[in-house]
């Protein structure tokens, strides 16, 4: 039986989600905890990569188990450290695929533009200098459409020759001393999302035009943008299955 599940966790206690040989992961230490109930070894699938520092509400992965039990859930919870925990778990048809399925994402970038709070230093990107946010918004809707983004990621050409993606929205709103960036988008390549977010941070300190940022963008050049926002500022929120529809 197949199941899909969504998992929430604290990014700062892993070194990504990947397996890697000698350092913790999350995809690592859920596959510990499922097989431990199993009583075999089981592997998960999850959505996309998150790298280390980067937190998600909403990863979606899937695995499957050749016999049903009671409350999985819960059981795989029970096994979880404090910093995962897996929000819903569901049994979906056999050719679900977390990844290959994927409608659309949801990513948060948080900036702390008040004063610097060390309980926060895991949880969001400190920017001491003022956000113009009227500027970041406006720079956030050159990057909205569906664009080659070769100059704002760093994988390579070898690795995905297609650079293209479609991002459906961006939204830039203060909270307090806290600036929230909100990316919808077809797919996120790596660094995307933070190599934008950097950008925009850039461009709210009057450190770079949107000119200067148009430029970049059809440049089409791993060496254009220089820019990459810290990773504890970054969140996976939501996975969507579904054609997007802006909430």
């Amino acid at each position: 039986m197949r199941y899909k599940a969504i998992v929430s966790y604290d990014g700062s206690r892993f070194s990504g989600w990947q397996v890697q040989n000698d350092r913790p992961s999350v995809q690592q230490t859920i596959e510990q905890a499922i097989s431990r109930i199993a009583d075999q070894p089981v592997r998960i699938t999850g959505s996309g990569r998150t790298d280390a520092g980067v937190h998600a509400y909403g990863q979606v992965f899937h695995f499957d188990l050749e016999k049903t039990y009671r409350d999985l859930r819960t059981s795989i919870n029970s096994q979880l450290p404090a910093s995962v925990y897996v929000r819903s778990l569901e049994a979906v048809a056999d050719d679900f695929h977390s990844r290959y399925d994927v409608c659309w994402k949801h990513y948060d970038y948080l900036i702390n533009n008040g004063e610097y709070d060390p309980l926060k230093r895991d949880y969001c990107c400190f920017e001491r200098e003022h956000l113009d946010l009227d500027i970041m918004k406006e720079a956030a809707q050159i990057f909205v459409g569906t664009n080659d983004f070769t100059s704002f990621n760093a994988t390579g050409k070898d690795e995905i020759v297609n650079q293209e993606r479609t991002v459906y929205n961006i939204t830039v709103a203060r909270e307090d001393d806290m600036i929230r960036l909100s990316f919808y988008g077809s797919g996120f390549l790596r660094y995307m999302v933070r190599m934008i977010a950097r950008t925009l941070m850039e461009a709210g300190k009057g450190k770079i035009s949107l000119g200067e940022i148009r430029e970049m963008l059809e440049k089409k050049d791993k060496e254009a943008c220089h820019y990459n926002g810290e990773p504890q500022g970054l969140y996976l929120v939501e996975v969507g299955y579904q054609p997007f529809k802006m909430q």
